[in-house]
Parts: C-alpha cells; sequence; structure tokens
C-alpha cells in the first residue's frame, strides 16, 4: 500500500505509544461478534536489565488507536487483566479486555459476579441492559429493534450479569458484548456500531487480498425449528415452527407466550442460515473492518456470494506490517431485506 503502519496507545489517559514503540514486538487487536470480549494483547521485548519495562497498574484502561501515516483511527477500549513474562528471549505479554475481569481506575467494575434477584414480568429488555450497565460503570448502546421488548418474570439465581444477558440474548438472536466503554445489544445482523450509526459497508476486490477461503457445507441445511409454548388457563403446550423441511430442530425450553416462542424459533432459524457457507480473508490492515460490518465481494470469481456479515476481525501490527485476518458468514434473510 506504500504506507506506513502506525499506533497509538493511552494507558489511563496518558500517551505511553512512545516509552513502548522500540519495545514492540507484535500488537494483536481481535474484534468479534456474539458473545466473545474483544481482547488486546500486546507482545514486548523485556531483553534489557538496565531499562526494565513497567508492570501496568491493576485495572489500567488502555485505549488503542490504529490506522496508517499519522491518521491512526480509536479501534477500542480494554482494561488491563492479564501479564505474562518469560524468555529466552525476554519478553512481556499484556492481556486487556472489553469486558473488565476486575474494576478499572475509572469506574468500570466485573461483568462476571454472581449475583441472585429476580426482574419483574414486562421489565423492558433496553431497561434491563441499562440498569446493569449503570450498575457496572458502563454506558449502555440498546438496538431500537430490540429496546421495547417485554420480558418474561426471569429468576437470576447465582449468575453473572453478562451470563444472563448472554442467556436472554439468545432468544432473540442478539449480539450481546462490552466493547468501547459501552454494554452493547443489538440485533444480529443490524451493522450498527456503538452510538447506532450504521458501520461502514465494506467492499474488497480480488487485488486487495492476501489469500481467501470459503467452505460451503452442502450436507448442512437449516430446516425448520420448533418451539413451544404453554397457555396456563388451557393447561396445555401450543407449539410454533418456522422453516421448512429437514432436519427439524426442537427447542427443548417451554416459553410463557406464543410471541417469545415465535422470536426464539426465528433467532435459532436464522443462526442456522448463517453457519452453512462462511469466508475467510487474509489482507492489509483496514481499521474499518469491523464485526457485524457488511462485506461486499466485487470481481471475485462466479460461485462466491457477493454479501457477507463480519463475524470476526484479527488485526495485527509486528514486523511484516499491519494485517487483517477476516471471518464472515452469509447474512439470513432477514439482514438483506
Amino acid at each position: 500500500m506504500g504506507l506506513k503502519p502506525e499506533f497509538r496507545l493511552i494507558a489511563n489517559s496518558e500517551d505511553i505509544t512512545a516509552a513502548i514503540k522500540d519495545r514492540l514486538v507484535s500488537l494483536r487487536y481481535t474484534d468479534a461478534a456474539g458473545m466473545d470480549s474483544d481482547m488486546l494483547e500486546i507482545v514486548l521485548a523485556d531483553h534489557d536489565p538496565a531499562a526494565p519495562l513497567m508492570v501496568p497498574g491493576d485495572g489500567a484502561e488502555l485505549q488503542l488507536f490504529l490506522g496508517y501515516d499519522g491518521a491512526a483511527e480509536f479501534v477500542g477500549l480494554f482494561v488491563f487483566d492479564e501479564l505474562e513474562m518469560g524468555g529466552p528471549p525476554d519478553e512481556m505479554v499484556i492481556r486487556a479486555r472489553a469486558a473488565p475481569f476486575a474494576a478499572s481506575k475509572n469506574g468500570k467494575n466485573t461483568l462476571q459476579s454472581q449475583k441472585t434477584r429476580s426482574w419483574a414480568a414486562n421489565t423492558k429488555l433496553g431497561d434491563m441492559v441499562r440498569k446493569i450497565a449503570k450498575e457496572h460503570g458502563m454506558d449502555a448502546a440498546v438496538s431500537k429493534a430490540l429496546d421495547a421488548t417485554p420480558l418474561p418474570h426471569i429468576d437470576q439465581a447465582d449468575e453473572s450479569d453478562l451470563h444472563l444477558l448472554v442467556r436472554i440474548g439468545k432468544r432473540y438472536d442478539a449480539l450481546v458484548k462490552p466493547a468501547g466503554g459501552k454494554l452493547i445489544l443489538a440485533k444480529r445482523g443490524e451493522a450498527k456500531a456503538v452510538g447506532g450509526a450504521d458501520l461502514p459497508t465494506v467492499t474488497l476486490t480480488p487485488n486487495e487480498r492476501t489469500s481467501w477461503r470459503t467452505v460451503q457445507s452442502k450436507r448442512e441445511t437449516a430446516g425448520m425449528v420448533v418451539a413451544y409454548w404453554h397457555a396456563v388457563k388451557q393447561a396445555r403446550r401450543n407449539e410454533v415452527s418456522v422453516g421448512s423441511g429437514e432436519p427439524v430442530r426442537r427447542i427443548k425450553q417451554y416459553f410463557p407466550t406464543q410471541e417469545m416462542a415465535l422470536a426464539a424459533a426465528r433467532a435459532e432459524l436464522a443462526r442456522r442460515e448463517r453457519g452453512r457457507i462462511t469466508l475467510s480473508v487474509l489482507m492489509p490492515g483496514r481499521t474499518d473492518l469491523v464485526a457485524e460490518a457488511k462485506l461486499v465481494l466485487q470481481g471475485w470469481r462466479q460461485g462466491v456470494p457477493t454479501e457477507w456479515l463480519v463475524t470476526r476481525v484479527e488485526h495485527r501490527l509486528d514486523v511484516g506490517g499491519y494485517s487483517c485476518a477476516v471471518e464472515a458468514e452469509q447474512p439470513d434473510d432477514s439482514t438483506t431485506a
């Protein structure tokens, strides 16, 4: 590309780029859709006993910027939670995650602590996310499509807030993840940024890739999904179904309303449809490649689908330059309509 890769790292509001730049072995930032927490891993040379590297303080907040030639863009905020040292050659590995596992310097606290409480019937999904985000010193970013969704009575018994939201999110095919200091709840495939703006649609031509691969599983079909709901007054089981043909997938859990059963069935069918064909691409680094972004392939060989949904991007900066490893899947019908 003829451009020089560049990064910037801010630790607790202090720019530490100059202090670590000459020691940088590699930097890896993983942006994943679904339930995985975004992670930052920095490997530094620690070979000089006269000038050992400083160990980050507990809960240090790290802000990462990536780009080229003086145009590094903000890509994420992470809380330091793991340190590895060893050798030879002597190295220090710093790992930080978007989901805090310990209290950070600026008030963000762990989403992993188990709690016991109940959530009243008809609590709106968006209200639940906002309450949990506030308890953990985070802002909430909730999809408009899910914000007003009413919930049944829910018991949170010795369960972390993150696990609770993941459990509920699966019923509505929703992405639940901490990122950029926010707690995000978004409809899968909605292609929305943290603030609610549309994510960019990224177009790739064959000359922009280093290598690529698609896998199409002919033996996997979405089939039909059946879900059950229990009408208490009638004291009988009811069922709803979406999709058609084989195989038939039956959701074992009973739902309190027909609407919830239908939402769960649609979410399961959407997951099955998306997983039938996958794409992986290795290419020069681009900061606009993010999880949940729409990817359009232009000029690729016949037989390769054009439209994709990015599920995971690994940004890597090392002696070989700045590169991205991209994974994507086919969007379901609801995301392309």
